[in-house]
């Protein structure tokens, strides 16, 4: 009997660990679609990447919501002559079977007041939903490590 408890018990927490790394492997494959979308300079496509009542929390900005105003910030950002180089997740957490939380690094470049392209790092977080069988970002902020 404690074998066949000890063996429901790994199976149950083999599952869940795979479940996790499936999340993770699902918001990967999401960010790489957005920095994808954001070198064909698609503000468009980024937008669909976010549920329909999405919040943006830029830098030195006001709370930017709905995926119409998340398309319009993404054209601002994608014109301002920013390059996208890359996002690193640093940590997912699943909460429920509909909601996760990815903290993460991002690495851009942008062009200085001479315009030449600098390199800017900073950090993210991410709420992000399950919504009819896909992760869509919900709520997104980030902010660079220095100015």
């Amino acid at each position: 009997m404690k074998f066949i408890v000890g063996a429901i018990s790994l199976l149950f927490i083999t599952a869940t660990a795979y479940a996790a790394g499936d999340v993770r492997s699902e918001i990967e494959a999401v960010n790489q679609k957005l920095g994808t979308d954001f070198a064909k300079g698609d503000a468009a496509a980024i937008s669909k990447l976010y549920t329909p009542t999405a919040m943006m929390f830029p830098p030195g900005s006001g709370i930017v919501s709905g995926r119409e105003a998340i398309e319009k910030e993404w054209e601002g950002t994608i014109k301002s002559g920013m390059k996208f180089v890359g996002l690193k997740t640093l940590a997912v957490e699943e909460y429920g079977h509909d909601v996760a939380r990815e903290i993460g690094h991002f690495t851009v470049e942008v062009p200085n007041p001479q315009k030449e392209m600098t390199k800017v790092e900073g950090k993210y977080v991410v709420v992000w939903k399950h919504v009819d069988d896909k992760w869509m970002l919900d709520s997104d902020i980030w902010n660079m490590n220095s100015q």
